[in-house]
């Protein structure tokens, strides 16, 4: 059964947005067994712009996350708010430390860090709908503020590279991404993981309904 998933971007660099790599292979992932991919982005600033040649900020600079994550996505990007949840039968988000910049208030502070409101409430109605909820490296930092810890207090660094940490009962999912991948075949491996075990959790449930 087809089914519609989203991806929720925040830009488009590692240092500064979504990881490219984890986008792109994640959005593979989705069209590659059949499913409606539905890419989504905030039009907001992202908390900074980094060259990404040096790693290092760019001062006096600004980009809108939704106009840079359409560098990433082919066809129709989404806003946020144009989206019901409940249209949605899963959401993913990909790391790169845009997800911690951009999506959690706090990150300049030593304020504890909770999800901007858009996204909490956003990501909350998707969990409350009965949508599956998937993390990739950083972005677990996102839906656990929202939604909580992940089992046995483990995070992305503590997987291997390949490693899907499940909470069955909650429905949500984490990959390492390049917070422990080495390579592109490592990091392929693991989202692929992640995404037919959301994929075949989907199927399961239909089943059984």
């Amino acid at each position: 059964m087809k089914r519609r998933i989203g991806v929720l971007l925040t830009g488009c660099g590692a240092y500064d947005g979504t990881d490219p790599q984890e986008a792109v292979l994640v959005m593979l992932e989705i069209q590659a067994a059949g499913h409606e991919l539905v890419p989504l982005a905030m039009d907001v600033p992202q908390f900074h712009t980094v060259d990404h040649t040096t790693a290092h900020e760019v001062e006096g600079e600004s980009r809108r996350q939704m106009q840079e994550a359409a560098r990433l996505v082919r066809g129709k990007l989404y806003l946020l708010d144009e989206i019901s949840p409940n249209l949605l039968d899963a959401l993913i988000i990909p790391g790169g430390q845009g997800p911690v910049k951009n999506l959690l208030t706090g990150f300049a502070t030593l304020e504890e860090r909770s999800a901007v409101e858009a996204v909490g409430r956003f990501l909350g109605a998707v969990h409350e709908s009965g949508g599956l909820i998937g993390a990739i490296s950083l972005a677990e930092f996102v839906v656990s503020s929202v939604l909580g810890p992940w089992p046995e207090g483990k995070g992305c660094f503590d997987l291997q590279q390949d490693e899907v940490l499940v909470d069955a009962q909650r429905g949500i999912y984490l990959t390492p991404g390049y917070t422990v991948a080495t390579s592109l075949p490592h990091l392929q491996s693991g989202i692929h993981n992640l995404c037919q075990r959301i994929f075949q959790d989907l199927e399961k449930r239909e089943e059984s309904q």
